[in-house]
């Protein structure tokens, strides 16, 4: 088993951090969730691996042939990743991007596999660094505030009226989640029309929700991409709380939302 160097440690600890977050927050119930960092700018050299090459559902896009990713195992539970050699692997691409070779972890099982999103999770990593973008990492989660907005009949109906909604409730949502939040129809999960429609909305927006079903975001690593989502659900479960009580939240004025957005350049 290859030898992690303190760099890619440090990378891994912070999914163990992130993965405690989301099972506390009741946001990964059983083996829901996924979360995929790209280690190979710091990974270093590998040498000779005796673990078979498996194969992948899926071609990967080539960009990502030779790279190594850290993953979640298909089945694993998020809460399983305080122990990350168990619940987790570090596998590298192939050549051909159409198989992987496991280089470390992967203990749950025998036939240990990465989650089948990840697929999904590589696309949009591989499309955000051909965009310039520094992200090396997607959490996907279900978020409890979020999930709920989704299933609203004239909110979820448009990515800017779901923004909206969630911006106006709290300024620091306008100001941590610049972008805004991309709606997505419902999806088979795990489908191929899913990972595309995740990939482009995360090339204009902060956070993709799949709508009835949870919610995906990139960062430069694991605590960046889990802070879009929680600051995100923060102003659906404010929404979600005044009418509870009775109410349509009033929200930030459109005046002050300009105001925010020319004072702190967003």
């Amino acid at each position: 088993m290859i030898e992690l160097n303190n760099a890619v440690k440090a990378e891994i600890e912070k999914v163990s951090e992130v993965s405690q977050y989301l099972w506390q927050r009741e946001w990964a119930e059983r083996n829901g969730g996924n979360i995929s960092v790209d280690l190979t700018d710091i990974f270093g050299a590998v040498g000779t691996i005796d673990s078979p090459e498996k194969t992948l559902p899926l071609q990967l896009p080539m960009e990502s042939a030779g790279r190594i990713y850290y993953v979640k195992g298909t089945g694993q539970r998020i809460r399983e990743l305080r122990d990350p050699q168990y619940a987790g692997c570090v596998l590298r691409i192939n050549a051909q991007a159409n198989g992987y070779q496991i280089l470390w972890g992967g203990k749950a099982s025998d036939d240990f596999a990465p989650t089948s999103e990840f697929i999904s999770h590589i696309k949009i990593l591989v499309a955000k660094q051909k965009a310039g973008a520094n992200h090396k990492s997607v959490v996907h989660t279900h978020p409890l505030e979020l999930i709920a907005l989704s299933h609203h009949s004239d909110i979820a109906k448009s990515s800017e009226l779901f923004t909206h909604t969630c911006w106006k409730m709290l300024p620091e949502v306008r100001a941590f989640v610049p972008r805004g939040i991309g709606m997505i129809p419902y999806c088979l999960p795990s489908s191929e029309e899913l990972a595309d429609r995740t990939t482009e909305a995360l090339l204009a927006n902060d956070v993709a929700i799949w709508e009835k079903h949870g919610a995906t975001a990139s960062g430069a690593d694991v605590l960046e991409a889990f802070d879009y989502i929680d600051v995100a659900n923060k102003g659906a479960k404010l929404y979600m709380m005044c009418t509870a009580a009775g109410f349509e939240p009033e929200g930030v004025s459109k005046e002050n939302m300009d105001i925010l957005k020319r004072e702190f350049n967003l």
